[in-house]
């Protein structure tokens, strides 16, 4: 649960002066796992959710127009040590009205935030998740630095556009630039993204779909995207989540085809049980294997931890 902490700024010292009106939210998870990462053979403490600790706030400053940030840090909840980035997650200010949203700083790429990141079953947590498998083929990027963004939200449907600078985000002349929209209403989510790197021929499209059917929500994606080096690669996502007792169990298949003689082909199948202890806290237990071609190493992975959110 969320924590806000709301105040009054006064601004002035006269009567009369307006006053504005401003939230802060501090908000969090800490995961950890006890388990095997698939191609290794070490049984350790792991942290695949991304443990994280952040702050977001809006200020009404009337007239319908509001300002908005956001900070993120990650870190290892095994041994408290920070992320090399500080403010890993994103960084972000921005302006809002009924106009749409604008943030600039770091942030993630709309196509990953608004498609690419809502078709994995296992969110992309956990040694099952399948996102980076059949979600992200191409040259799909998580975030961009140094970029600004366009949000606009209208009766369920979400429109996005983003651009970035070049030297920031891994390329040389290009400046990044995504788009992406979805159409989220009652138990349907069904979204496309598109992706132009910073680096020459650096493209990937997205597309994916989940229904709540009610006994359970299924999910398909679908990527194809072409790296810097030229290299063409498509994936396949298949998911499952099935409500029973006080959790969910999750099922996923993944395919992930770099469509070169040195990486072929790659696939993942997860399963899993996250049993909810709270509306905060749960605890999981989760297998992956993989096989195909570019499978290096040990071909299994699992995982037994326990999750708070706050």
């Amino acid at each position: 649960m969320k924590k806000s902490l709301l105040a009054l700024a006064v601004l002035g010292a006269v009567a009369g002066t307006a006053s504005a009106q401003s939230s802060v939210t501090i908000y969090g998870k800490l995961n950890i796992e006890a388990g095997k990462a698939v191609a290794t053979t070490d049984k350790t403490l792991l942290d695949v959710a991304g443990s994280r600790l952040g702050f977001k706030g809006v200020e009404d400053m009337g007239g319908g127009l509001k300002a908005t940030f956001g900070i993120e840090h990650r870190f290892s909840p095994q041994d408290g040590q920070a992320n090399a980035r500080f403010w890993n997650g994103y960084s972000t200010v921005g302006l809002m009205g009924d106009w749409g949203h604008i943030r600039m700083g770091r942030d993630y790429v709309v196509g990953f935030l608004m498609v690419q990141n809502q078709i994995d079953p296992f969110g992309g947590d956990t040694q099952a998740a399948l996102r980076g498998v059949g979600m992200l083929q191409g040259g799909a990027r998580v975030r961009y630095n140094s970029q600004i963004e366009y949000h606009l939200s209208t009766n369920g449907f979400n429109l996005a556009a983003q651009v970035a600078d070049s030297t920031n985000n891994g390329g040389n002349d290009n400046r990044a630039m995504a788009f992406a929209a979805n159409y989220a209403a009652g138990p349907l989510f069904v979204g496309l993204a598109y992706e132009n790197g910073s680096a020459a021929d650096d493209k990937q499209i997205s597309l994916g779909a989940r229904y709540n059917f009610g006994f359970a929500t299924l999910s398909a994606g679908y990527s194809k995207g072409t790296t810097a080096a030229n290299v063409d690669g498509k994936g396949y996502l298949l998911g499952a989540n099935i409500p029973f007792g006080a959790g969910d169990f999750k099922v996923g298949y993944a395919v992930g085809d770099a469509n070169t003689a040195v990486a072929g082909n790659y696939k993942k199948v997860g399963v899993g049980y996250h049993y909810n202890l709270s509306k905060r806290t749960k605890v999981f237990a989760d297998y992956a294997k993989v096989g195909g071609t570019d499978a290096i190493g040990p071909k299994t992975g699992y995982d037994f931890g326990i999750q708070h959110n706050f």
